[in-house]
């Protein structure tokens, strides 16, 4: 990548992002405009020249957008004077080319003016990046050059022209937006309209058109609001309209007809559009058609009037009779049915709330109607037992009362529906098995609890025999009944008391502490035995409480590490964050994963592994504070939580420290392991305050981590999510294209430097985009990380490329092996030999024609056993092998050695600089001498220009691969490409006469 930096206060820039500039203002290869022609023409009247120009340069030329006094549209870039003067930081003046050490020597275009005197200024955008020039050339030399006033204008002018660029630029853009407004309120359906402060409509969208029915929208402009909305023109919907001419929001429903006469039902929310002095300068008025909910809305009227008339007509059982009721949100009954009457004896003539409260028993009164108004509150399905007194013989009879809440549209509760049902008999026979239980438990269990009284008048209690050897108090009366109870448990023991007089028995759990200080576990049973007496029994329950604790912490800590589990730490992150937006402090969450974890489980066992996730836990606890959180969320996979005091840039220390502390090596059986970390860190209020969000973000940086190499860590920026979010997208669109049948072949041939023939082809993908034309992997080439896809695309090509080969052979075209590049996808799948094979026989095509490329990354994959198996399956049906980009990786050699490889080709790297580099040249013949030493073939790719292919020649290179020869070029050009090129064999010409294919 070229890199260039200047004098004084010029920007250093690199040359791949001044080539991206220059395509972002789309200005190569357009059209004249006369803005650009006056400036040129301009800058030749101000500085007195005969020539002027405005051009920009891209990789291979200088394109000229507006001239004077010269016919050229484009000329080399390595022969212009402008290709220099852009390095410059200001006004270039050049007094005599002839004379000038830089440029005398400079080649003469054919058609050219010969000019002697040169003066520009860089044209540059806002950051400093150089895309052409704004220059004026005279055919004399000129020693004074320019004058001051001659220079300052020149340099106006290239700001003019900058400006008429960015201008371009940013009506393209506007136009892109209003076309997706345009698209946005076309797509929906509701009835979008714009009105002005005086109620005419001024806009409607499409979708509202549609709903509306009208077809020309010029009919309908201008009209009032009330002329449209004539039958709902309410005092509700007036009302709305002046609300959002104060600044407000209005909302209101009706029926409304279309322009057809069809009735539908709308739902209108209304909302000022506000001007720059936040004053309405109108409305913006969206349209629902609710005319089906509606429907719907009666049909259910319908349905519970329905059910009314059935509820009415039940048969009561006089054994278990039904009440039915409903009741509007506030629990006021609006409907009982007729067992509701008979069986209280409330009338019918008071309505059907009456006085119902007198029917409950007056000792569980409170409690019920409590109980009752907070499941209204809720808001939830209830049950609850009350007795109710029967009207016949004023008996209290228990009913268990159940209610279901019914909700609109909107989860809003319209009204209560219920039954109530006698379960007297029930309640009976459960309190008498309660009795007979608890009595039961209390003789079988005496002689291994302690039975006491106490009497709540006197204070007094009385504990059994055996109280010394389990409790270690002495038998007999004792004043209090807290004597051991641990201080903490002194309140909820008080609350137990109370609940046995209230309810009549109870059960609580508390601590006791022992003479000796050992805290036990106790379970305490009582009940009400009289007015001044509750008896009860106390029961070690300490063991039970030790094995909940142990399955509690099974539950919530990694079996492995003993560390937090991903439970655990889900509720002490939720909490945090709580603590952290009640109190205004912070929490910083850090994921780490480890590195090639699989690798070590992989070569060295399990055994290694675990051992590896225990040391990561040990060190990883001792590097933070005990009121933070390590955890292990996954198999390779941690989190630490670290909350206030520390901030953001704490964590990030923290992580690298982290990072350095784990990258230590430690000993195991002998063998030296080493851990490194690939850390992604997220922060509240920095970033997300949703637990959920929060790991997201984490994550995110977790995977910006992996992807720029592992072993380092990184700090979420919203910019990450938005590189997820393209990935995602580039992902979907390229599914699409899949389905769509958008992925095509494109061949470049492959040249012998010895015979000048045509070898090969090399097929590459490309997507053939409906709007944007062919786009190379260097658009969408982030997809292949998706195996699925990658597998998808490779499917497509082999099967294109297998019937373009086809088609050739049935013209009797030859044109040697073709190459099929297989990605690491390709050979994870099961069958992939079998697949290719299946496709060629399919459609007769000899497997010898084909070649297969592979890079080292598939060969360095982890399942490289299968790929040397495919490899070598492959090689046994004619299909040769070809090692790719070799000499980029370190295991070059290795795979010569190991895989079954027929071909290697030259990275473009090492051909690019090959006549100006030494070192390059002698990689190249060192890669030569060991290809022929090893009876391989070798190709050189990125061959661009004469002096490189007649240097590879010399070298000894067989095959040469490159623009000089060819681009990558569709199938159906490639028997014109194959015909042309045998023509020019026939009389073989030298480096310097032949022409470049597909020009």
């Amino acid at each position: 990548m070229l890199e260039h930096s200047g004098p004084g206060d010029l920007h250093q820039w690199k040359e791949v992002e001044r080539l991206a500039a220059l395509r972002n203002f789309d200005i190569l290869d357009t059209a004249p405009d006369i803005q650009f022609d006056n400036i040129a023409k301009l800058a030749a009247q101000i500085c007195n020249t005969p020539i002027a120009c405005i051009s920009f340069l891209d990789e291979h030329r200088q394109w000229f957008k507006a001239r004077t006094g010269v016919e050229l549209t484009q000329t080399p870039r390595e022969n212009s004077v402008c290709n220099h003067a852009i390095m410059q930081p200001g006004l270039f003046v050049v007094s005599d080319l002839s004379l000038d050490p830089r440029f005398k020597d400079r080649v003469q275009v054919e058609g050219a003016p010969s000019l002697s005197f040169y003066a520009g200024v860089p044209l540059r955008t806002k950051e400093g990046l150089p895309l052409g020039m704004l220059c004026v050339l005279d055919y004399v030399a000129r020693p004074e050059g320019l004058t001051e006033q001659q220079g300052e204008a020149l340099a106006t002018l290239a700001e003019a022209v900058m400006c008429q660029l960015e201008l371009k630029l940013a009506s393209k853009a506007a136009a892109e937006s209003e076309e997706f407004t345009r698209r946005l309120l076309a797509s929906s359906d509701d009835c979008i309209k714009v009105f002005d402060l005086k109620g005419r409509l001024r806009f409607m969208s499409e979708g509202g058109m549609r709903a509306m029915e009208v077809e020309d929208f010029h009919t309908i402009e201008g009209r009032h609001w009330t002329t449209l909305w004539s039958s709902i023109a309410s005092e509700e919907s007036t009302a709305a309209v002046e609300a959002v001419k104060a600044g407000g929001i209005g909302r209101f429903q009706g029926s409304c007809a279309t322009m057809t006469g069809v009735q539908k039902w709308w739902d209108v929310v209304v909302t000022p559009i506000m001007g720059h002095d936040r004053t309405p300068q109108g409305f913006l008025c969206i349209s629902r058609d609710i005319t089906e909910f509606r429907a719907t809305e009666e049909r259910l009227r319908s349905s519970e009037k329905r059910l009314r008339t059935l509820v009415d007509a039940m048969p009561a059982s006089m054994n278990s009779p039904q009440v039915v009721w409903f009741s509007d949100p506030q629990g006021d009954f609006t409907y009982c049915n007729d067992v509701w009457y008979e069986y209280t004896g409330l009338s019918a003539g008071d309505g059907p709330n009456g006085n119902w409260s007198t029917v409950v028993d007056p000792i569980h009164r409170e409690r019920m109607l409590d109980s009752w108004s907070d499941a209204l509150r809720k808001g939830t399905s209830f049950e609850i037992e009350m007795p109710l007194r029967r009207a016949p013989d004023g008996m209290y009879r228990w009913f268990i009362v159940r209610g279901q809440p019914l909700r609109n549209e909107q989860g809003k509760t319209e009204q209560w529906f219920g039954i109530a049902m006698d379960i007297h008999e029930r309640k009976q026979s459960e309190q008498a098995l309660k009795n007979s239980e608890e009595r039961l438990q209390l003789a079988l269990k005496a002689a291994h609890m302690i039975a006491w009284e106490f009497n709540p008048q006197s204070g007094t209690t009385t504990r059994s025999d055996n109280s010394l050897a389990l409790l270690g108090i002495t038998p007999g009366v004792d004043r209090t009944f807290m004597t051991g109870i641990h201080p903490d448990d002194h309140e909820r023991v008080d609350g137990f008391l109370q609940e046995i007089r209230s309810n009549g028995a109870s059960s609580i759990e508390c601590r006791y502490v022992l003479p000796s200080g050992e805290t036990r576990w106790l379970r305490v049973r009582g009940e009400q035995a009289g007015p001044d007496r509750i008896v009860g029994v106390t029961f070690d329950i300490s063991e039970q409480k030790e094995a909940e604790a142990e399955i509690w912490h099974s539950a919530n800590h990694d079996a492995l590490t003993g560390l937090p589990n991903r439970t655990l730490f889900q509720h002490r992150l939720d909490a945090a964050l709580d603590h952290a937006r009640q109190n205004g402090t912070s929490v910083s969450l850090l994921l780490i994963d480890l590195d090639d974890f699989k690798d070590i489980n992989d070569t060295l066992g399990h055994d290694a592994g675990d051992a590896l996730l225990q040391e990561t836990a040990r060190r990883l606890s001792t590097m933070v504070r005990g009121c933070d959180t390590v955890a292990r969320i996954g198999g390779d996979e941690f989190a630490v939580l670290v909350v206030d005091p520390l901030k953001l840039e704490n964590a990030t220390r923290l992580g690298a420290l982290i990072a350095e502390a784990l990258r230590q090596p430690f000993i195991y059986q002998k063998r030296t392991l080493i851990s490194r970390v690939s850390i992604g860190i997220a922060a509240y209020p920095d970033h997300d305050g949703n637990p959920a969000e929060l790991i997201k973000d984490a994550d995110i940086a977790m995977y910006q981590a992996k992807s720029q190499g592992r072993n380092r860590v990184i700090t979420y920026s919203p910019e990450m999510r938005n590189v997820i979010e393209q990935r995602v997208s580039l992902g979907r669109g390229m599914r699409e294209a899949i389905s769509n049948d958008e992925i095509v072949p494109f061949y470049q041939p492959k040249i012998c430097l010895t015979t000048g023939e045509i070898v090969g082809l090399e097929a590459l993908a490309r997507w053939q985009h409906p709007k944007d034309g062919i786009l190379t992997p260097g658009y969408f080439g982030a997809v292949f990380e998706d195996h699925d896809i990658a597998a998808s695309i490779g499917k497509k090509l082999i099967t294109k490329v297998a019937a373009d080969v086809r088609g050739w052979l049935d013209q009797d075209l030859l044109v040697g092996r073709v190459a099929l590049n297989l990605s690491p996808a390709e050979f994870s799948q099961t069958g992939i030999v079998d697949n290719l094979l299946r496709s060629l026989d399919r459609l007769r095509v000899p497997a010898s024609f084909f070649e297969v490329e592979v890079t080292e990354t598939v060969l360095l994959g982890r399942n490289s056993d299968n790929v040397s198996s495919a490899l070598a399956q492959f090689r046994q049906h004619g299909i040769q092998i070809a090692l790719d980009d070799f000499g980029t990786g370190y295991a070059s050699l290795t795979h010569l050695k190991q895989f079954p490889v027929d071909h290697i080709k030259i990275d473009r790297s090492f051909v690019r600089d090959l006549e100006q580099d030494s070192d390059d040249e002698a990689i190249i013949a060192a890669v030569i001498s060991l290809g022929k030493s090893l009876q391989l073939q070798v190709t050189a790719e990125g061959v661009e220009t004469h002096g490189q292919a007649r240097r590879l020649r010399e070298l000894g290179c067989d095959h040469a691969q490159g623009f000089l020869y060819a681009k990558p070029m569709a199938a159906s050009q490639i028997p014109e490409l194959v015909r042309r090129w045998n023509s020019m064999l026939v009389r073989p010409r030298s480096d310097k006469t032949a022409k470049p294919l597909g020009k």
